[in-house]
């Protein structure tokens, strides 16, 4: 009788603990994306040649975001992937993450500014722009995405890229680079889908995979989100930015900042660079 009632105990404790688990799990919070695709597969080898990995120690690469090259000297990532971009690390021509070898180039950054308005939380204005101490080398393995154009709007299919998990349920970063296929939402709709409290603006650009536990918002920071074109580079689009978690469960729109709407910003730093270097 005393094993029935400590195993009946037992089974009660667990039961509130799971029904806690589960009231926890239903609080969905805004959160930058945690630097993981999930449920991605795996991108064919340099099929993103505008990808890289960046870290804060030149010496000892250890990736803590993604960035994207616009050309051979400058790379655009998030604002929130920043703390001091003098001296940061970048590496271009991966594919397997840990993997360095003669096909990748790396570089150190000597200049970078995080946009002025970035307040430091989830929110607009999640860009930044890095300046590198030597020329990347173009090649079939390293190459730059182009930009859109000014306030250009974008509509369809949508490819998001980085280093992920293979499951929402493994917590180590996938070894080889993934990718996600999303389908692209309007201001409006997306506005419809989050909560009335969601920090979104007009310059951010949305997304949605349209099935659940595939949501894109776990994709690396700072990483692309690209229209692909057919013997034509990539346009990037958007820059990983922020989503609800859990990502799997909260099966809401993956959200980006707006590169078209950054373009004069863009266009503005690497003039003010130029005018001091």
């Amino acid at each position: 009788m005393k094993l029935i009632t400590v195993t009946l105990v037992i089974a009660l404790v667990a039961a509130a603990q799971g029904a806690k688990l589960s009231d926890k799990l239903a609080k969905l919070v805004p959160s930058f994306a945690t630097g993981f695709v999930i449920n991605g597969t795996e991108a064919e080898p340099h099929s993103a040649p505008y990808i890289v990995s960046l870290a804060t120690n030149y010496l000892k690469h250890s990736h803590i975001c993604g960035g994207t090259l616009i050309n051979k000297d400058w790379i655009v990532t998030a604002a929130h992937c920043i703390s001091e971009p003098v001296g940061m690390s970048i590496i271009a021509g991966l594919h397997t993450r840990a993997e360095v070898d003669e096909l990748t180039q790396q570089r150190q950054v000597d200049f970078g500014r995080v946009h002025e308005k970035y307040t430091g939380g989830v929110g607009p204005y999640d860009i930044a722009l890095l300046h590198v101490n030597e020329s990347f080398i173009f090649n079939e393995w390293v190459q730059p995405a182009t930009l859109p154009s000014r306030e250009q709007v974008h509509e369809g299919e949508t490819h998001l890229y980085g280093w992920g998990q293979p499951k929402s349920y493994i917590f180590s970063g996938a070894k080889t680079l993934q990718t996600v296929t999303t389908q692209i939402l309007n201001y409006e709709e997306c506005k419809e889908e989050l909560p009335e409290s969601a920090p979104i603006a007009e310059s951010n650009i949305c997304s949605s995979s349209l099935q659940q536990s595939k949501s894109a918002c776990n994709g690396d920071s700072g990483g692309p989100l690209v229209v692909e074109f057919t013997n034509a580079p990539s346009e990037l689009i958007g820059i990983v930015s922020w989503g609800y978690i859990p990502c799997g469960l909260a099966n809401m729109p993956s959200i980006y900042t707006k590169v078209s709407a950054y373009i004069d910003w863009i266009t503005n730093i690497q003039s003010a660079y130029y005018k001091l270097f």
